[in-house]
């Protein structure tokens, strides 16, 4: 007996069983997706930018070293515009505003702003190191001397604040770990207990957590409404403000897109079925499918990410699609005998095999992201083609079971059924009568979409996720363009001996690699300022030389430079901590730039890179991390795990086929209208300036594994009326009658489905959703016109 024949009883078999064993059935799946839904509550949020990269890569272990090191660089930025930031008015109402975020943000270090900016100077026998308005005190008599003071400080130009003096910043550093501990509760240190603090400091520590993030951000969205006014614009930016920002947008987005999807599949259901089981079923299947999936997810302590929020409305379109086809043979067979056990035994046996691989190609598309570098994209590649396989199970099982436990009304078939199935037995002739020239004219297509494939350029600028007038938009290049950078980039010179850093020769290599980034600038990057322990040396330096600024330097003698970082250190100020380890042998300088693309960083940081090395020579090692480091290694990643992903997707998926089909060369050839629609998404993409970022990359994959289906299902069909002696022409207008109506119905409703993320508020989702259901819509007319003219073409007598 063919194997296809095995195939297909052992399908009818299953549908026996299950309906004659329909409510154990049920109880059992249910108990399973309610143990599974029992972890929801521990789902997490991470929109954090070294959550892209797996806690073991290199890059996440060296930033998370620095961290523990030198504390979290991420900051939230909080620019004024006014008229002169040094107007008593103004200063009055900054020292409130500065007071009320120190008293009142949850989870942060300190604020910096021009109230607390550092002012150190000597006296006759000391060196004092003091905040420049003491205790929130703006005195209009002593003003100007402190603004002379403030405008002769190196340092705070384009960080506290701008050339003409019109813009002031206010930098809130957030806590580096979390209050909490792995188990969720608050961590409490008791001061009556002297050991209390080493224990806390030797338990393993978590980082600061994305809803901690998330609460910083908005208490200050919510204090910072009382103070803005026409002479006070406040801009917020920062790394750790964008990310919540984010997280704000993907929370109203995946609520929206799920609401919008669910209306749309019932309004595709409703018409194709008319029936209220056709409705309701499908939509249970899926519930559960992401319901168990997302628990999947937090079981594993996956967090859900800006890239795995497309996962749910994904398996959507997908599980419903798989139930339309096994419905829409179910319905039709009960039309037409009335009796519900045989035509769900017919509707198993026809489509079982067909769903089963359909499934399979659309999880292998969805599969091969899970060997990739970026860690969101990994975790989308391991429980999407999971929750397609949990989809899977559910829809020929839970399907099955709740069909047989319904009383279904016998209705007979609809005249819509007879003008759909004369529309494609048109579309069937169609293809079949203009077999070469389709093939001639998608050859043509392919060559040209190859053409524009070649002139792709990559791009990841998440900040051009969101419109021109968006606020956080807006903020952050006012900013970049008024204080010269919102991002920052760290290099960490390590001497690799202890008080390595005293020794002037090294101090000075570090002065004249600050020097030549601070001359830094072409058309996309600048450096706006770097920050180092330089500056804390050569201001002591000048304050314990009568203040006098021809001693804005470095000292000459090493012992005095220990001198000197001591005194500072006594004075009460903390700061120097921020630059230089306890043992004086690494030194950090932090690099403010704009916020641009990453790829363009990563030009940027190949060049420096050499010319610091080349400074230092052997007498140090040098590494670069920090946040704007990390968004440069993330898109690379990105670039190259896509490559590796679209091989193996490719290369699996082809497999299936040639097994599905049972000859290598037509299984190859039959895959022909699956590339189409990739090489005409990225036609379209370098067409339209769409850039190759990390969520356009992901269409390739996916849009293979859902085109794939269509063509599985054509193929399934075609070889079964083939293997039962109908001609290419007859077993085309049978495919197409047969199952073609289903095909159409599935890919509207991905197509939609993907569609309705056109109403997100980052454009990036935007380009998503209408790249892959422009993928789909193309794939279908491919396995209409195209497949059916290459069979023709190929297929013997």
């Amino acid at each position: 007996m063919n194997w296809r024949l095995k195939i297909v009883q052992n399908f009818e078999n299953l549908a026996d069983f299950i309906f004659d064993n329909s409510k154990k059935t049920i109880f059992a799946v249910l108990l399973i997706v309610a143990a599974l839904g029992s972890n929801l509550p521990n789902l997490k949020m991470d929109t954090s930018t070294e959550g892209f990269l797996h806690k073991t890569d290199e890059m996440r272990i060296k930033y998370d070293k620095f961290r523990d090191q030198f504390g979290r660089d991420e900051k939230i930025l909080i620019a004024i515009k006014t008229q002169d930031i040094f107007n008593y008015d103004f200063l009055k109402k900054l020292a409130l505003l500065h007071k009320e975020l120190e008293n009142n943000l949850p989870y942060i270090e300190e604020v910096n702003s021009l109230i607390n900016t550092r002012n150190t100077h000597g006296t006759a026998d000391s060196l004092v190191v003091e905040d420049l308005f003491d205790n929130y005190k703006i005195d209009k008599s002593t003003l100007s001397n402190k603004k002379k003071l403030a405008t002769s400080n190196p340092l705070l130009k384009n960080l506290i604040f701008n050339d003409d003096k019109t813009f002031t910043n206010i930098i809130i550093d957030t806590q580096t770990y979390s209050s909490f501990d792995k188990y969720g509760e608050k961590i409490i240190i008791n001061e009556e207990d002297e050991f209390a603090e080493e224990v806390i400091n030797d338990t393993p520590k978590l980082y600061l957590t994305d809803d901690e993030n998330t609460k910083i951000i908005e208490a200050v969205q919510q204090i910072i409404k009382k103070y803005e006014d026409d002479n006070f614009k406040i801009y917020l930016a920062g790394s750790a403000l964008f990310a919540g920002v984010i997280k704000q947008s993907m929370q109203k987005d995946s609520e929206s897109f799920i609401q919008k999807m669910l209306v749309v599949v019932t309004l595709v259901l409703a018409l194709m079925f008319r029936r209220v089981s056709g409705v309701i079923l499908p939509i249970l299947t899926v519930a559960l499918t992401i319901i168990s999936t997302i628990s999947l997810m937090a079981l594993f302590k996956a967090p859900f990410t800006v890239v795995t929020q497309i996962m749910p409305s994904f398996l959507l379109a997908v599980i419903t699609g798989a139930s339309i086809h096994l419905l829409a043979i179910f319905y039709k067979d009960f039309s037409r005998t009335g009796n519900k056990k045989l035509a769900l035994r017919f509707a198993m046996g026809h489509s079982g095999f067909a769903i089963v691989m359909t499934s399979l190609t659309t999880a292998a598309g969805m599969w091969s992201f899970s060997f990739s570098e970026v860690a969101p994209v990994a975790d989308l590649g391991i429980f999407a083609s999971s929750g397609i396989m949990l989809g899977l199970l559910f829809v020929l099982i839970l399907l099955p079971a709740m069909i047989a436990m319904l009383k279904l009304k016998h209705k007979p078939i609809s005249k819509y059924n007879f003008v759909m199935d004369n529309i494609l037995h048109k579309i069937a002739d169609f293809a079949l009568n203009r077999a070469k020239i389709i093939v001639v004219i998608s050859s043509i297509m392919i060559v040209i979409a190859i053409f524009f494939a070649t002139q792709m350029k990559f791009s990841h600028h998440p900040l051009v996720w969101f419109e021109y007038d968006h606020p956080i938009r807006v903020s952050i290049e006012t900013i970049d363009k008024q204080l010269k950078g919102s991002m920052t980039l760290e290099i960490i010179v390590d001497t690799g001996r202890e008080n390595g850093l005293y020794e002037p020769a090294m101090l000075q290599k570090i002065e004249k690699i600050t020097n030549y980034l601070n001359a830094l600038k072409n058309e996309y990057i600048y450096v706006g300022k770097t920050i180092t322990l330089v500056d804390v040396l050569k201001e002591t330096n000048k304050a314990l030389n009568a203040n006098n600024l021809a001693f804005y330097k470095i000292p000459t003698n090493k012992d005095l430079i220990a001198q000197e970082l001591f005194l500072f250190s006594n004075s009460g100020n903390d700061d120097l901590e921020d630059f230089v380890d306890s043992s004086f042998s690494k030194a950090r300088i932090t690099v403010k730039v704009p916020y641009i693309d990453a790829m363009k960083y990563n030009k940027f940081l190949g060049n420096i890179k050499a010319k610091i090395s080349q400074e230092l020579n052997t007498s140090a090692n040098v590494s670069f991390t920090g946040i704007g480091v990390l968004l440069a290694s993330i898109m690379e990643k990105s670039i190259r795990s896509s490559a590796v992903s679209y091989v193996i997707a490719f290369s699996l998926i082809t497999i299936m086929m040639i097994i599905l089909v049972g000859n290598i060369k037509i299984g190859l050839i039959s895959m022909i209208p699956n590339i189409l629609p990739i090489l005409t998404i990225v036609a379209i993409m370098v067409a339209f300036g769409i850039p190759f970022d990390m969520f356009s990359m992901l269409v390739g994959a996916i849009a293979l594994g859902l085109a794939v289906d269509d063509t599985v299902h054509f193929m399934h069909n075609f070889n079964h009326y083939r293997l039962s002696g109908k001609s290419v022409d007859e077993a085309t207008r049978l495919t197409l009658v047969g199952t073609g109506r289903a095909i159409v119905v599935t890919s509207i409703v991905l197509s939609l489905g993907f569609l309705v993320l056109l109403s997100a508020s980052m454009t990036n989702m935007f380009n998503f959703g209408v790249l892959t259901a422009s993928a789909i819509f193309i794939a279908l007319i491919a396995d209409f016109l195209l497949l059916p003219a290459i069979m023709k073409l190929l297929e013997k007598k």
